[in-house]
C-alpha cells in the first residue's frame, strides 16, 4: 500500500505586466521621481517610455511640484547632417567648484553635457508659458506648419491632459508668448505683412482673442529674441537690438531706450539681463531706463572674452555658456558653464553676481556649431 501523498502540481502565474497598471498610477509614480532617472526607466518598458515622452508627465510634475531645471543644448558636429542634443548632468552630492583661474582645465566629470539618446531628445513640442487664474498654459513650439491654436491649456488638478484653447484669428508657427495681468499675449509666427493680426491677446475669462494694433513693419519683419511682461507693459526685444513695448492701457506700441548693444538676454525675477558688447554682463534698470553692469563678475568676463554662447534663467540664477579653445590644441574647444547667484545691494541700486561654480562641461571639435540651448522646468 502506497502511503505517500500524491504530488501536488505547482502552478505559477505569469509576472504582472506594466500594461495592467492604470496609466494614471504610472504617471503619478514617475512624476515624483527625479528626471535624472528617466533615460534608464524609459528602457524598462514601452509603457514607461511612452509615458515619459508624453505631455501628461510634465503636467503631473507641475501638479505635484516636483519640477526641476534642466539645461538642454543643441550642437552641430562637422560632417553630420543632423544636430545632437545634450543635457547638463551634475553629479549628486558633490561640492561644485569655480575653476575659472585653473590652467589647462578639462572636464572633471562632476558637471557634464551628456548626449541625449534620439528617442529621449527634448522634442515635446510645447513650452510652458505660465499660469493665469486656475489654468496652466503651454505654447506649441517647433511645429512644421502653422497651427490654428498654438495655445494649450490645462485645468489645475485635472487628469494632466492638455486641450486646445479657442482658435486664434490667424494660424501660427512657433510664435512667442507671455502672460500679463491674467491675459496671454501671443506674437509672430506668421507672415511679416500680416499687419492686422500679427499680435493677439487671449482673455481666459471671456475665452476670446483680440487683435493688437499693428506694431509696424520693422518689428513684424524681425526675429523676436525675447518677450516679457514688466510694470504693466509687454516688452519685445528683436534681432535688430531694439526694444519695443506694448501698453495695454493706452493700446499703443512704443520704442524703449537702448543705450548699449546687448546680446543673449534672459529674464530673472522680473529683471532683464544680457551679455553686453563690451564683454560684460548687464542688467536693465527700469527706473532710470538704462543698462548697468552686474558687479563682481570681472574674472568671469575675462574668461568669456566675448565668446558667450548663451545666458539663461536657471531656477532664479544666471547660467552662462561660453567656449574657449584648448591651449596648444587648436582643433579642440572647451564648452564652459557657470551658474551665478544674483544679489541686490546698496538699496537695490546695484546688482552683484556671485559665481557658484564654473567648469568645462564638454570638449568638442573646434569646427562645431552652437545652435541653441534652453532651460526647461520639467
Amino acid at each position: 500500500m502506497n502511503s505517500e501523498p500524491p504530488e501536488r502540481k505547482i502552478t505559477t502565474s505569469p509576472p504582472p505586466s506594466f500594461s495592467s497598471i492604470p496609466n494614471e498610477i504610472i504617471v503619478s509614480c514617475l512624476a515624483v521621481l527625479s528626471k535624472s532617472y528617466y533615460p534608464q526607466l524609459s528602457l524598462v518598458s514601452k509603457t514607461f517610455d511612452s509615458v515619459i515622452l508624453s505631455s501628461e508627465i510634465l503636467l503631473a510634475r507641475l501638479h505635484y511640484k516636483t519640477q526641476e531645471n534642466f539645461l538642454h543644448v543643441c550642437l552641430q558636429w562637422p560632417g553630420r547632417s543632423l544636430p545632437s542634443w545634450f543635457t547638463l548632468w551634475i553629479k549628486p552630492e558633490q561640492t561644485l567648484t569655480n575653476e575659472l583661474d585653473q590652467e589647462d582645465t578639462k572636464c572633471s566629470g562632476t558637471t557634464m553635457l551628456v548626449p541625449i539618446p534620439c528617442s529621449y531628445s527634448p522634442c515635446v513640442p510645447t513650452s510652458y508659458i505660465g499660469m493665469a487664474g486656475s489654468k496652466y498654459y503651454d505654447l506649441i513650439q517647433y511645429s512644421i506648419s502653422p497651427v490654428p491654436s498654438p495655445l494649450l491649456v490645462c485645468d489645475k488638478g485635472s487628469a494632466f491632459t492638455l486641450r486646445e484653447a479657442p482658435r486664434m484669428k490667424l494660424p501660427r508657427k512657433n510664435p512667442v508668448a507671455c502672460i500679463l495681468d491674467g491675459k496671454i499675449y501671443v506674437m509672430g509666427g506668421c507672415n511679416a505683412d500680416e499687419s492686422t493680426n500679427w499680435a493677439e491677446v487671449f482673455d481666459p475669462n471671456t475665452q476670446t482673442w483680440e487683435s493688437l494694433p499693428d506694431p509696424g513693419p520693422r518689428l513684424r519683419s524681425s526675429l523676436i529674441k525675447i518677450i516679457y511682461p514688466n510694470e504693466g507693459k509687454v516688452y519685445v526685444s528683436n534681432s535688430e537690438k531694439k526694444r519695443y513695448f506694448y501698453d495695454p492701457k493706452e493700446m499703443r506700441w512704443g520704442v524703449a531706450a537702448m543705450t548699449r548693444k546687448v546680446e543673449r538676454m534672459c529674464i530673472i525675477a522680473g529683471v532683464l539681463y544680457a551679455y553686453g558688447d563690451e564683454n560684460c554682463f548687464l542688467w536693465f534698470d527700469t527706473k532710470n531706463e538704462e543698462w548697468r553692469v552686474v558687479k563682481g563678475l570681472e574674472v568671469l568676463c575675462r574668461n568669456c572674452c566675448a565668446s558667450a554662447l548663451s545666458v539663461a534663467n536657471y531656477g532664479g540664477k544666471m547660467l552662462v555658456l561660453w567656449d574657449k579653445k584648448q591651449p596648444y590644441k587648436w582643433y579642440n574647444t572647451n564648452i564652459w558653464c557657470s551658474v551665478i547667484a544674483l544679489e541686490r545691494r546698496n538699496g537695490d541700486d546695484d546688482v552683484w553676481g556671485i559665481v557658484e561654480w564654473a567648469s568645462v562641461v564638454l570638449t568638442v571639435p573646434s569646427a562645431y556649431v552652437f545652435l541653441r540651448c534652453r532651460v526647461e522646468t520639467e
